[in-house]
Parts: C-alpha cells; sequence; structure tokens
C-alpha cells in the first residue's frame, strides 16, 4: 500500500485533485479541533476554507461524557458556528439505531449521567447500577447482580463509575438470547495529554464481548453499524467522496476505510508522526496526513506559508 502524503506536499494538480475529489467532510472533535490541554491553532481557518468551497461539515464524535449543547459552545468558543444536528454522537446514535429497528424493552445501561438522560429522552426505559458500595462477600454481591427483570438489551459507553458488579449484572442480561449487546465509543485507550494514554471504555466493553460471546452492535467509530447510519441518513452513494478527518488511526481512519471514504490524519491529537510511518496494517493507514486542520486552510490558499 502506498505512503500517506502529506497534504502540503502534494504539488498544484495533486491539490486541486485532492479538493476536487470530495463533497462532504466527516470530522473527529477532540484531538482535531481541541485537546484537554489546548485548543488547536487556526483550525476553524481550515473548516471556514472547506464550507466556502462548498463543502458539507459533519462532525462525528466517541466523546459522550460532553454533551451535543456542550459541543456546540465550545465550537463557538474557537469561532466556529455549528449546529446541534451536525453533530454524531454516540447517544443518540444509539437512539438513532434502537428507533430505526423499532426496540421496545428494558436497557441496562453502564454509561454516564449525560448519556443516560438522552436515552430518557427519547422514551426509552433504563435500568442502572449497582451504585452503591457493595460488602466483600458472594452474599451481598448476588443481591446486587441477580434479578429477574425482563432487559433487551446492554447499552455500554463511558461510565467514570464503573464497577465489576456492573460488568457481572450486565454479563448476566446477555445469557438471554434475544439481549442485545450494544456499544458506543470503542477506544482502548484515551489519550489526556501529550504522552499519557488512560483506559478507555473499549478495554471494558471487550470483556462482556469476550465473556457473552456476543457480536456487538458498535454505534461509535470504527463501528460498522453507524456507518451504515450515516451513510443512510445522508444518502451517501459514492462512499469514495467522503473524507473522514480524525487524530486516531484505529478509531477515525479504520472507520473511514471500513466504509469505504478517503481519510486524512491530523497530527494534532492522539497520533504522532513516527506512529503514523510505523502503522503496517492498512486499515489503519490514511490517504493523507497533516499537521492539523489548519494546513487545509493553506492549500486552499487561505493562510501562511509553512514548510513541513
Amino acid at each position: 500500500m502506498a505512503k500517506p502524503q502529506h497534504i502540503l506536499q502534494l504539488n498544484e494538480e495533486q491539490r486541486r485533485s485532492f479538493v476536487g475529489s470530495f463533497d462532504r467532510v466527516l470530522s473527529d472533535i477532540d484531538g482535531v479541533l481541541w485537546t484537554l490541554e489546548h485548543d488547536v491553532p487556526r483550525v476553524a481557518d481550515g473548516y471556514a476554507a472547506l464550507e466556502r468551497t462548498g463543502k458539507q461539515l459533519t462532525f462525528v464524535t466517541n466523546n459522550s461524557v460532553r454533551t451535543v449543547e456542550q459541543c456546540v459552545r465550545r465550537f463557538a468558543k474557537i469561532g466556529m458556528q455549528v449546529r446541534p444536528e451536525q453533530i454524531w454522537h454516540p447517544a443518540q446514535s444509539i437512539v438513532n439505531y434502537l428507533r430505526g429497528i423499532s426496540f421496545q424493552g428494558l436497557i441496562y445501561i453502564i454509561a454516564s449521567q449525560p448519556f443516560k438522560a438522552v436515552l430518557r429522552e427519547a422514551g426509552f426505559q433504563l435500568l442502572d447500577g449497582p451504585n452503591e458500595f457493595i460488602e466483600e462477600n458472594y452474599e451481598s454481591l448476588a443481591k446486587h447482580i441477580f434479578d429477574r427483570q425482563p432487559v433487551r438489551a446492554v447499552v455500554i459507553d463511558v461510565d467514570f463509575n464503573l464497577t465489576s458488579p456492573k460488568l457481572l449484572r450486565a454479563h448476566l442480561y446477555l445469557r438471554h438470547p434475544e439481549c442485545l449487546l450494544i456499544e458506543g465509543a470503542t477506544d482502548r485507550l484515551l489519550p489526556v495529554s501529550k504522552g499519557v494514554n488512560i483506559i478507555g471504555p473499549g478495554s471494558f466493553a471487550s470483556i462482556l464481548v469476550e465473556a457473552s460471546g456476543r457480536e456487538p452492535i458498535t454505534l461509535g467509530k470504527p463501528g460498522r453499524h453507524l456507518g451504515e447510519l450515516i451513510v443512510e441518513h445522508y444518502r451517501i452513494e459514492q462512499p469514495g467522496r467522503v473524507l473522514m478527518v480524525g487524530d486516531m488511526l484505529a478509531q477515525d481512519v479504520g472507520f473511514g476505510r471500513q466504509c469505504g471514504f478517503q481519510t486524512l490524519l491530523v497530527l494534532s491529537g492522539g497520533c504522532t508522526r513516527e506512529q503514523l510511518l510505523a502503522e503496517t496494517d492498512p486499515r489503519h493507514i490514511p490517504d493523507y496526513f497533516a499537521d492539523s486542520m489548519a494546513d487545509v486552510a493553506q492549500i486552499l490558499g487561505e493562510g501562511p506559508k509553512s514548510h513541513v
């Protein structure tokens, strides 16, 4: 497979070909527009330049801890006017999926409070917990994980208060052959600062996948079901004319490649140039890369010259 090209190293003909090769941009948020530590400089210029050339912008995030409304406010702080309907959030993606299959039934959920609120507001009945301290004996454990509730879906996403009893309880519900296993964010590691990662929700979800033997319905990147929802929603007939932008090889590039989209990796977040060049899995190698989305403004003739 050909090595990815830095967009600032494209010649004029290649730049025109690149810019003219896509109509819609799907972009990750964290690590692309901002990190926990800072806003990425001049990224708003890159997106503004894309919009001025007629590109349709959609943002696809795995970060369910921040609500859509909080995202909109954060965009505004860096000078971008983004509408709520332009943002694909894991909780809303799950709502869309459940509505699409006309789901009826009780959901056991392991997730943050804002995530749960989205599902409740959509009319779904939720069960969670245990949320209290459990004595360290099997009698106490049994009282908290065994019940006869008619759970027909287990949903797992980010839960900062995740406990062993919650996973044990979820696993027991999954013994029922009709109980669905649905996961939101799948990140196994989450970059929190330069060179520092913490364990992500995907590592915990994988415990349920392995223990239950179930194939999960994944509605966060790089999930196939999420891709199908997006393609159907926007009536995308030519996936190759969509550009997926992100800062993670497995989640963002992997998602784009699985969907048949073009891919652009930015080095402003969770992936370094060294990690990119060392990647050998063709599913995770992007078509293009850039230092940040500010480079997009430059190739569109808006912004200062820089050297790669």
